[in-house]
């Protein structure tokens, strides 16, 4: 019964979240008539021989035919019908501590320990060495719409959380999760070019499965390419759930937060049509996912099998939430990028994970087409230290999807101090140090809810009064 009412409650967020319009559309309706008037002029000359000297009657005769046809013509105008829509977004809580430790996730609650996060290390699970974040906030599906107060005032927003999760410590017990998280909030507008800055005063309510209140104000930068960043200070108290032994909690916190595909719209652009919205980015993507052979020396997937019986497969790679932001240099296509998880593993014990790497990119157009090469560098320095560089080619075959070919090279550390045994335990150390790793590999996949956009589609090159 407890398994059923979180399925419910999910659907019942998720449909919330869709009561709120993503697009606007107004359609005009026109009525055209067509009015077509033939004038036919008709002479028969008489019969006979005509006397010049006598005149007959004209024999001319006009027959007019009016023909009128109407028809009715619709057009359509699409306009944003959101203030905010959002993905995913991490807040790295500071002072937020009840009665635990640390969840050692670092800042935007992102950057966990590798080990703990992938062999579940028990000393490192159980050691309590200081941490400057105690706790995180994650959310995913974030809608805001404009509400209608205070005989309009602007700014005013009503929003649905679909899903948010809520950690002060460590301490599960302290734990607050909760679905379809009603928001109110308020922007007060700093700057009203993009990136946008505000402050913004807060209030979210959840009934289910936990009942709490957060207050906060944050000040915000951006959505520039759907990346923001906040800083907030806050206060939380509730219960963690309805059934009992339960206990109430109340702490304060400050916070760092970076949300991803996380796009925000003025007031005023509400009434801008879609095509004539500015782009920042030269790419916005969901996933990437990429089969990869690398000169490693056993497959990820197969560890038993090396030297020529390694499999041609040797790994995979996945990046998620990703952004490429064009700077305004070599006419606009040097890019500056990241994505919120990057995950590469070439082999065994060549992988990396990368949150929030740093991707610096030219975007070409050597076809003169759709299709795209960008080399690039990129660093990942948390959890794993590697840099990664090569070439990417990739071609939209839709609005939403990319397929893409890739040759790289990555060298770096995973960030880890265990290795796997043959038993697929971990254990200390390695004769042969397999946290580092570097190697060449070539990849082929595909890019999900990918759109790339063209040159003439950026905000740039077209005087416009941030330029």
């Amino acid at each position: 019964m407890k398994v059923l009412s979180y399925v419910l409650f999910v659907a019942l967020a998720l449909s919330t979240v869709g009561c709120g319009t993503f697009t606007r559309v107004e359609r005009d309706v026109y009525t055209i008539t067509e009015i077509d008037t033939t004038v036919a002029s008709h002479v028969q000359n008489q019969p006979n021989d005509r006397n010049n000297g006598v005149i007959y009657p004209s024999s001319r005769t006009i027959a007019i035919d009016r023909k009128i046809t109407q028809r009715d013509s619709v057009k359509e105008r699409f306009y944003p019908g959101f203030i905010r829509l959002g993905v995913f977004e991490g807040i790295g809580l500071i002072g937020s501590s009840i009665n635990k430790h640390s969840t050692y996730t670092g800042l935007f609650g992102l950057y966990y320990d590798i080990d703990r996060l992938l062999y579940s290390d028990k000393y490192r699970l159980d050691t309590t060495e200081s941490a400057l974040f105690s706790g995180y906030i994650y959310r995913f599906g974030i809608g805001e719409w404009k509400i209608h107060w205070f005989n309009e005032d602007p700014n005013w927003t009503w929003g649905i959380t679909a899903f948010e999760s809520i950690r002060p410590d460590a301490n599960i017990d302290n734990a607050l999760a909760g679905i379809s998280v009603l928001t109110i909030r308020k922007r007060f507008y700093l700057s009203s070019k993009i990136p946008y800055i505000a402050i913004t005063p807060a209030l979210s309510l959840s009934a289910f499965p936990s009942q709490y209140v957060n207050a906060s104000v944050s000040a915000d930068i951006g959505s520039i390419a759907g990346v923001n960043l906040r800083l907030y200070t806050g206060y939380v108290f509730g219960q963690p759930s309805f059934t009992p032994p339960t206990n109430f909690i109340t702490f304060p916190y400050l916070g760092l937060g970076v949300s991803m595909m996380d796009f925000l719209n003025r007031e005023e652009e509400l009434d801008v049509e879609w095509k004539y919205h500015e782009h920042s980015g030269w790419e916005i993507g969901g996933v990437d996912g990429l089969l990869l052979g690398g000169n490693v020396d056993a497959s990820f997937f197969d560890p038993t099998q090396t030297g020529d019986q390694r499999p041609a497969l040797t790994g995979f790679s996945v990046r998620v939430l990703n952004a490429r932001i064009a700077l305004p240099v070599l006419d606009h296509r040097l890019t500056v990028g990241t994505s919120l998880i990057n995950f590469l593993a070439m082999g065994n014990t060549e992988y990396g994970i990368g949150v929030l790497p740093i991707r610096v990119s030219y975007f070409s157009n050597p076809l003169n087409n759709a299709f795209v090469a960008e080399p690039f560098v990129e660093f990942n320095y948390a959890p794993s230290t590697f840099v990664h560089l090569g070439v990417r080619g990739a071609l939209p075959i839709s609005d939403q999807l990319s397929l893409q070919i890739v040759a790289a090279y990555a060298s770096g550390s995973t960030g880890s101090a265990m290795e796997l045994g043959l038993d697929t335990e971990p254990v200390p150390g390695g004769i042969s140090d397999p946290t580092k790793f570097n190697a060449f590999y070539i990849g082929i996949g595909a890019s999900f809810f990918d759109r790339i956009f063209h040159k003439g589609e950026l905000r740039y090159g077209k005087g416009y009064p941030h330029e």
